[in-house]
């Protein structure tokens, strides 16, 4: 257990099992097999994927962060086929998509980005306590070395909407700042560069906010910040 517990993703895992108890008794049952349903699709491709393309014998732990993040945040109202299809979508991207054999895109986030590209609402409802994503996202942004993506996120997300009247602690997701923005593959490691990261999702957001208000702005913003990783990697950092 204590070793299960040392690994930072399995302490995300535990973070989203219990937001998801704490939603399941208001949703329903519907909501309660969909996020499970989205879970083990994820688990089960990935560890297929590892298995038959690259021989390895894994514990999915990535894949169910992306599981609970896709059915939590895709309404769950959607015909079942729809949560298959994004689900799918995530896994493969991780797997496709990549710059110096590291995958871009947060795949949960690439999936869901797309979904909005084809107009399924997304609900956040796995955003149930944030109290419980506060204090989580603390020790991980502490474990993680994210400070300074969350600082530079929340000076041009804050400063932007008080600057057009807007308070911006009304339409903030917690859980995409401690949870999706600072996930550590897809968005780097060092200082300079994790708060360019986090002021070019905190400006995307507040562009998209104001121009193309159809899309949701916290994942349109990180789809465009990863985006911005591989030059990020390649002329910030050359020497």
């Amino acid at each position: 257990m204590i070793k299960f517990l040392k690994d930072s993703k399995n302490l995300v895992i535990i973070l989203l099992g219990l937001l998801f108890a704490i939603k399941a008794p208001q949703e329903g049952f519907r909501f309660a097999i969909w996020v499970i349903s989205g879970v083990l699709l994820c688990s089960i491709l990935d560890l297929l994927i590892n298995n038959r393309f690259f021989k390895k014998a894994i514990f999915p732990n990535s894949a169910i962060i992306s599981g609970f993040i896709i059915s939590g945040i895709l309404d769950y109202r959607q015909p079942w086929f729809i949560l298959a299809i994004f689900s799918t979508l995530a896994i493969l991207s991780k797997h496709i998509i990549s710059f110096k054999h590291k995958h871009i895109f947060n795949p949960a986030n690439f999936s869901l980005f797309t979904a909005t590209l084809f107009k399924i609402p997304l609900t956040w409802n796995i955003e149930s306590n944030i109290f419980l994503i506060i204090i989580f996202g603390l020790y991980f942004a502490y474990t993680y070395r994210k400070f300074s993506h969350i600082l530079g996120f929340l000076s041009f997300f804050m400063g932007l909407f008080f600057i057009s009247g807007i308070n911006p602690l009304r339409i903030i997701s917690w859980f995409f700042l401690f949870i999706m923005l600072i996930e550590p593959k897809t968005s780097g490691y060092d200082r300079l560069k994790g708060f360019i990261f986090g002021s070019i999702a905190g400006i995307a957001s507040f562009l998209i906010f104001r121009f193309m208000p159809r899309y949701d702005m916290f994942v349109s913003s990180l789809f465009l910040a990863n985006l911005f990783n591989p030059a990020l990697e390649k002329y910030l950092y050359a020497s």
